[in-house]
């Protein structure tokens, strides 16, 4: 169960890493069943008996680890977007994994219905046959946090989407012979992200952003690839562009469009022929990681920087909102260029740390699903 029909492709990066790691982790075969996680947060479905029956037929359930815990006051039932009644968990006979799931909540944001999200939690521990898991940014600490409950049953796991494998497709917005530098802005949640005082915060973001690419097209003569990830990020990319001189941006930057969750493969080969990435978007960053493609974390939320922290990458860092920021980013590009090998390097060693805690997962994952086999 994963987020299929989204047009966030970051949820592509997701799903591909995952089913590519179980497939090739688990000693048999993968037959997979797909449901439509988006189909039951937009309510064209129901988490009801049918969802049950699902489950039910199969041999058991995983969640994919998108954004789950995101407070939304609709989210009445369990407080997460995991909606099935608790009074149906005890239906199922089939083992559920929730698999690296995450959050996207802000320090001054509410949370509704965090009895609720207690309740969910402590039923998860409690039921044989579920295993839960949180994404390796943070979750689990903002969790514990948050309702006081600590385990070590609650597991934590590498992002999916840093094994994401992408096409080796030919982009029509790389430019041969050129530097060719991806741009991924992130504009969702704005009025939480730009801190205690969003326009300011987001007009010196801007601004720097605007200096910083003009500064490396003068230097480098390089391709900028703007790069959405979802709608929000179009806001954004119109102010910045408005903010750039037209001689810079009428010949060094293009912008790429927006691909489905399904295109996710495709989509990040933008990413693999790419010589640069500067990330403001969490799908942005792990995916880079994976793939060798060396990146700049923008960050602009506690979970980008947990990320970076607990796979020893926090020098990387660059925080959105320094008032140098585009200076910061220079020098980043500078250090990159000039020994591309040591970043590249430190990328994969990041990787297969991850790959080997995310194998071990796995593991548990089948294990844990074969005493449920008839």
């Amino acid at each position: 169960m994963a987020n299929f029909n989204s047009t966030n492709v970051g949820n592509g990066a997701l799903i591909n890493g995952l089913e590519k790691t179980i497939s090739e982790d688990f000693t048999s075969k993968v037959i997979w069943k797909r449901l439509a996680w988006d189909d039951y947060t937009f309510q064209k479905k129901d988490f009801d008996r049918k969802f049950v029956d699902e489950v039910n037929n199969s041999d058991g359930l995983i969640v994919g680890g998108a954004v789950t815990f995101n407070g939304r006051e609709y989210n009445h039932r369990t407080g997460t977007r995991f909606e099935l009644p608790f009074e149906l968990w005890d239906n199922i006979k089939k083992p559920v994994i929730f698999y690296g799931l995450s959050y996207r909540n802000w320090p001054n944001q509410k949370y509704f219905h965090l009895d609720k999200l207690k309740d969910f939690v402590k039923k998860s521990l409690e039921m044989d046959n579920f295993l839960i898991s949180l994404r390796n940014d943070g979750t689990k600490s903002w969790l514990e946090k948050k309702i006081g409950i600590y385990s070590k049953e609650i597991y934590e796991v590498p992002d999916s989407a840093v094994f994401v494998d992408p096409k080796k497709n030919i982009n029509e917005e790389i430019q041969e012979g050129k530097k060719n530098i991806i741009i991924s802005v992130n504009d969702e949640d704005s009025f939480f992200r730009y801190r205690e005082e969003p326009e300011v915060y987001r007009k010196n973001l801007i601004k720097n952003l605007s200096k910083f690419s003009e500064s490396i097209i003068d230097i480098y003569d390089c391709n900028i690839i703007l790069c959405p990830h979802y709608f929000d990020d179009y806001k954004l990319i119109i102010d910045l562009i408005k903010d750039i001189e037209p001689k810079f941006a009428h010949q060094n930057l293009i912008t790429s469009g927006l691909s489905r969750a399904k295109n996710a493969a495709s989509f990040y080969s933008k990413y693999l022929n790419s010589d640069l990435a500067v990330s403001m978007r969490v799908h942005s960053m792990s995916p880079c990681i994976g793939m060798g493609v060396p990146m700049i974390p923008l960050t602009t939320q506690h979970r980008m920087v947990k990320f970076l922290e607990n796979n020893e990458l926090t020098d990387l860092n660059v925080d959105a909102f320094d008032k140098e920021l585009a200076k910061n980013l220079l020098s980043k590009i500078e250090e990159y260029f000039k020994k591309p090998k040591l970043i590249k390097e430190k990328l994969s060693e990041a990787r297969l740390k991850m790959r080997l805690e995310t194998k071990v997962f796995n593991k548990k994952i089948e294990d844990h699903i074969s005493l449920y086999l008839n």
